[in-house]
């Protein structure tokens, strides 16, 4: 008996007998082309018999030709599971469902589908499930023409296969079908082949508008991580000219194309190719996630992307976008074309693992900064904050916030004009002893570098000495702060900075409006808030800031 598909290797697509065989569906699509095919090859095998849950199912099952010639000739006998058979499993197992079907037609000549079989086990406790693996097992034992339980859609395949993996003293054979853009892989948790038993295999599949069939693409891997074992184009690269510009001893075989849009069209038809991309400039990131998002539903999973530094540097956050949309590597500017070469090379036995959420929105959205940066009144920069943490904690990125208490003799306002964002997400406030700098996707080794770049004077001209938080708790802790700071009156600088001329010098002296505060010792952080370094600027406490007019370096952006 074939099993509904054509064209797969080495007896793969043929039904064991004699043994329990479980047949998941994973989606609507992979149900309604699997299914009927299957009882059609069943058909022209020999004589079946369709226990099925749905009246519905069975009534759309008897429009298609095959099967309707087949019940009216004899060759296809149906029964409907009755709402009592649950019940009925409970206290007897398989027994009473055999012995009615036996009494009213299911003969050893029939075939035997139960469709779909999640309602005849769900709910079973470990004792009667442990009851019907047995009756199943000396079932199938004693039937000379497969006997298969079809599961369909809505269910969780997650849950179901680990489930059916115990089932039948791990003798099940169980095939998942499931939808993959404009393919399907089969994917065999355990198969007969005339080769041996097969094991975590999987088979690429394409919809064959002549027959109306699934049929294998040439495309296998294997293991939990679907590593390629083979494809009819495994070994070609389809790069951007941008990607490799500049480059030697680029291999004859690669197909080079002028634009990230010529790509798209270039793997519209690829299965296991390497797509190579270049990440271009920051103002080019949405163009570039939007068509690896596309690419990766579009494709097989056994599509390489790779998306490579050309021009600028990549933010944290950015990076871990393009992965979370679909990327399967991100290479940096500093990696040598030898050494990327080596990496295409590596990866080229890969499967895409991570799951990509359909909406592209929605799967950016998490990994994005909120549109404001510089400066915000307390409040606004406490909210910014907490809902940036909230948005990006399940997917692990990691910011840190940082508090620099502020030199005596220093005005706030001096400190805060000295500080100059140019990324959104990146913020500062300040309370009435110090000034508080939230980097977004900014790891605890970046911090001093981008402190550095932020500010157009030296830190320790400004500053008497620093706390940085990276973890989750300890920037809740060090907002929660300033809130109750917020009870007492903290001031607003936004209009003062607002309305503040692009000035060349820090200002002599403060505002008569708002004195310069003492900045007293920094205090100690609260008991689990993560990894905090206090550090004093060097020899700051000893050795005052002139106060003359201090030109502002250039400010840049932190990488």
């Amino acid at each position: 008996m074939h099993i509904g598909i054509q064209g797969l290797p080495d007896g793969v697509g043929q039904l064991p007998a004699h043994v329990p065989v479980s047949l998941v569906a994973a989606d609507a699509p992979s149900a309604a082309l699997w299914f009927p095919a299957l009882l059609e090859d069943a058909l022209a095998a020999g004589s079946v018999g369709l226990v099925a849950s749905d009246t519905s199912w069975v009534d759309g099952l008897l429009r298609r030709p095959a099967l309707q010639a087949a019940y009216r000739a004899g060759g296809l006998q149906l029964w409907v599971l009755s709402p009592s058979l649950q019940a009925e499993v409970r206290r007897h197992g398989l027994l009473s469902l055999m012995q009615e079907l036996e009494r009213t037609g299911l003969s050893d000549a029939h075939a035997l589908f139960v469709c779909d079989a999640q309602g005849l086990l769900a709910g079973l406790s470990v004792a009667e499930l442990a009851r019907v693996s047995r009756q199943l097992s000396v079932l199938c034992r004693e039937r000379a023409r497969p006997v298969v339980l079809g599961f369909f859609p809505p269910l969780e395949p997650e849950v179901l296969l680990p489930a059916l993996r115990n089932l039948c003293q791990m003798s099940m054979h169980i095939a998942t079908l499931r939808s993959d853009a404009d393919r399907w892989s089969l994917g065999l948790e355990r198969w007969n082949t005339d080769g041996g038993a097969l094991f975590q295999t999987a088979f690429g599949l394409l919809h064959d508008d002549t027959s109306g069939r699934l049929a294998a693409d040439g495309t296998r891997t294997r293991g939990a991580a679907r590593e390629l074992v083979e494809a009819a184009d495994q070994s070609e690269v389809i790069a951007t000219r941008a990607s490799i510009e500049g480059q030697r001893g680029v291999p004859g075989h690669w197909r080079i194309v002028e634009s990230p849009a010529d790509l798209e069209i270039a793997a519209a038809a690829s299965v296991a190719a390497t797509v190579l991309l270049d990440a271009g400039q920051a103002s080019d990131f949405e163009s570039r996630a939007r068509l690896v998002h596309q690419l990766r539903l579009s494709r097989p999973l056994t599509l390489k992307i790779v998306v490579r530094e050309n021009l600028g540097k990549l933010r944290t956050h950015s990076e871990q976008a393009l992965l979370q949309l679909g990327a399967s590597t991100v290479v940096y500017k500093e990696v040598g074309f030898s050494r990327l070469l080596q990496l295409l090379q590596d990866i080229n036995a890969q499967s895409h693992t991570r799951k990509v959420h359909p909406d592209y929105e929605q799967a950016l959205g998490s990994f994005m900064p909120a549109r404001e940066r510089g400066y915000q009144p307390p409040a606004q920069f406490c909210a910014l904050v907490r809902s940036m943490l909230d948005r990006t904690h399940a997917i692990g990125l990691s910011h840190s916030l940082v508090r620099l208490n502020v030199l005596a003799q220093i005005p706030h306002l001096d400190a805060l004009r000295a500080c100059h964002t140019a990324r959104d997400g990146d913020l500062f406030t300040a309370d009435h002893e110090a000034v508080y700098v939230f980097l977004f996707a900014c790891r605890e080794p970046d911090v001093d570098l981008a402190l550095h770049r932020l500010f157009s004077l030296p830190l320790t001209q400004l500053f008497s000495s620093e706390a940085t938080d990276c973890s989750e708790t300890g920037i809740r802790a060090m907002t929660g702060h300033l809130q109750e700071a917020l009870r007492k009156g903290l001031p607003d600088y936004s209009a003062l900075l607002d309305h503040a001329p692009a000035a060349a010098a820090v200002a002599t002296a403060a505002p008569a409006s708002m004195p310069p505060l003492p900045s007293p010792t920094l205090p100690a952080p609260p008991a689990g808030t993560g990894a905090v370094h206090v550090a004093a600027g060097p020899s700051v406490q000893h050795r005052p800031i002139a106060r003359r007019a201090v030109p502002h370096p250039t400010g840049r952006s932190v990488a």
